[in-house]
């Protein structure tokens, strides 16, 4: 099936999608694709150095006059020639040894996957048009980041989810539109923070509500008569201009006005005592690990280079207590209004009882909107599900310990400067990281053990500055490579040989971060032309 089949059957899928949300089709994806791209982290085109052909990365932090290679170019079983191993002295003089290896891959469509173009890191999908990072999905177009969905159009951040459109960090969620920050939800349009909800219009913090406008429980037949005249604006107004304000678009055009109930003396609850040496101390026994030697750095002194190609997180302040609130950049977190975010606890606790009038309920259009749900529309970028243990600035965290300025991090323990460690332990500097323990600076990676410096690899063990390799152990400077031992640049060199390469490079790294906390070299600058 070629490309324009795949995409046709998106437009039917497209179609389906909105007579399920909008009771009405709304015309060509391709007509709303500048409106779905908006809110999502961009695929971009590159054109490959072997083929000349368009290639499309997910991730943005290869250097930019870097080499590309389509996934489908690469020969894995190609053979190099032999390195001069001894006149490479450092990482200095190996990397121009070496340059002509490294290619960094993209359309990279892995597993049982089919029909998917203008795409790259999904796994186990079908039917994708201009995603990224997607997995064990179909039917999904415009959208980055998620898993387990089905028929989803414009969306970031999506798990589990059905019949969504313009959503963001969703967990099992069916029939939603504009639904920022939803779990386990269903028919549920213009909210934000919405917990087993279903059949609610700009609603904010609710939990198990059902027929509300505005979080005002009304009865169904005066709910679904107001919802009806939305919907039909929704869909007049998206055939008209192919677009519509987003919820937070609206909320920005709207006055702000301080509940009296947040000026009331509003005592926080004290929380729990943090402790940050844990975290530290895992921190020196990983490093000395990886690189066979008692280095003994700071966390924060060494921020910078592990933050470097990490999403960046920013502390806020809430709205109703001035107290700190931590968000990460994605699933268009930065998006909300800094000035109406709420600590999670807040949201509960002084969200629910804002609600419209009925009146307001009643009278509410989608062109009158910003300046009646100015009053009610505050935000949280935090949760917390399971059991959380002396997590220190981790904004949203599920069932995890001893973790510091990381989030969403999910089964994880003993992490710091890291984004989506999931099931995952001693990890720092890390991004999308998967089953992975006793890893630094390592990304968009599965199953790693004792790694450094890696990208989009798997099934990887005591492996340094490689990029898109599958089953390798004791490798250094590999690239686009599967079943290595003891190999350099994609060489095997033998155990001893390369035991010797290792230590000395180990030993100029850890002299360097010991210098001046940073490294030169990266997995994303080696395959820099310069």
């Amino acid at each position: 099936m070629g490309s324009g089949e795949t995409f046709g059957v998106l437009e039917k899928r497209w179609a389906s999608a909105c007579r399920i949300l909008f009771k009405s089709e709304l015309g060509s994806l391709r007509e709303y694709a500048p409106w779905l791209r908006q809110n999502n982290d961009p695929i971009m085109p590159r054109k490959s150095s072997i083929s000349g052909r368009s290639t499309s990365y997910a991730i943005p932090s290869y250097a930019p006059n870097s080499k590309w290679i389509s996934l489908d170019e690469i020969d894995f079983k190609k053979r190099f020639k032999p390195l001069e191993i001894d006149e490479l002295k450092d990482i200095d003089t190996l990397v121009p040894a070496l340059a002509e290896r490294f290619y960094y891959a993209g359309n990279v469509v892995l597993g049982n996957s089919g029909f998917v173009e203008d795409s790259s890191n999904i796994s186990d999908s079908f039917y994708m048009h201009e995603t990224g990072t997607l997995a064990d999905s179909k039917y999904v177009a415009y959208s980055t980041l998620g898993r387990l969905n089905q028929d989803c159009f414009g969306c970031n951040g999506i798990g589990e989810s059905q019949f969504c459109i313009k959503c963001y960090e969703t967990f099992k969620d069916k029939r939603c539109f504009e639904l920022w920050m939803g779990q386990n939800c269903s028919d549920c349009f213009y909210s934000h923070n919405l917990n087993g909800c279903q059949e609610c219009l700009f609603c904010f913090n609710l939990k198990n509500a059902r027929h509300a406008i505005g979080n005002l429980a009304l009865g169904k037949e005066k709910y679904f008569s107001i919802k009806e005249s939305l919907i039909s604006q929704i869909a007049e107004g998206l055939k008209k201009s192919k677009r519509i304000p987003s919820l937070v678009e609206m909320v920005e055009k709207s006055g702000f006005e301080k509940p009296a109930s947040f000026a009331s003396a509003y005592e926080p609850v004290p929380g729990p005592t943090i402790d940050k040496s844990p975290i530290q101390s895992a921190f020196s026994d990983t490093l000395s690990l990886l690189l066979n030697a008692k280095v003994r750095l700071d966390l924060d002194d060494c921020s910078a280079w592990l933050q470097r190609y990490t999403r960046a997180q920013e502390k806020c302040r809430s709205a109703a207590s001035g107290l700190p609130v931590f968000r990460r950049d994605y699933s268009c977190y930065f998006r909300l209004p800094r000035d109406r975010l709420l600590t999670a606890s807040e949201s509960q606790e002084l969200g629910p009882p804002l609600r419209l009038s009925e009146s307001d309920a009643e009278s509410l259009r989608i062109s009158n909107a910003p300046g009646k749900i100015g009053k009610i529309a505050f935000f949280t970028s935090e949760y917390f599900d399971g059991t959380n243990l002396n997590l220190v600035e981790c904004p949203t965290s599920s069932d995890s310990a001893n973790c510091y300025r990381s989030s969403p991090v999910v089964y994880a323990k003993y992490c710091a400067y890291c984004f989506w460690p999931r099931s995952t332990a001693y990890a720092f500097g890390c991004e999308s990281v998967l089953d992975c323990d006793f890893c630094v600076n390592c990304y968009n990676s599965v199953k790693l053990s004792r790694c450094f410096e890696l990208d989009s690899c798997r099934e990887c063990s005591d492996v340094y500055f490689s990029h898109n390799c599958e089953a390798s152990s004791n490798c250094m400077f590999c690239f686009n490579a599967k079943s290595l031992r003891y190999a350099v640049g994609n060489v095997e060199i033998g155990r001893e040989k390369y035991m010797e390469f290792r230590k000395k490079i180990l030993e100029c790294i850890a002299r360097e971060l010991e210098n001046s906390k940073d490294l030169k070299w990266s997995i994303f600058n080696l395959g820099s032309k310069n």
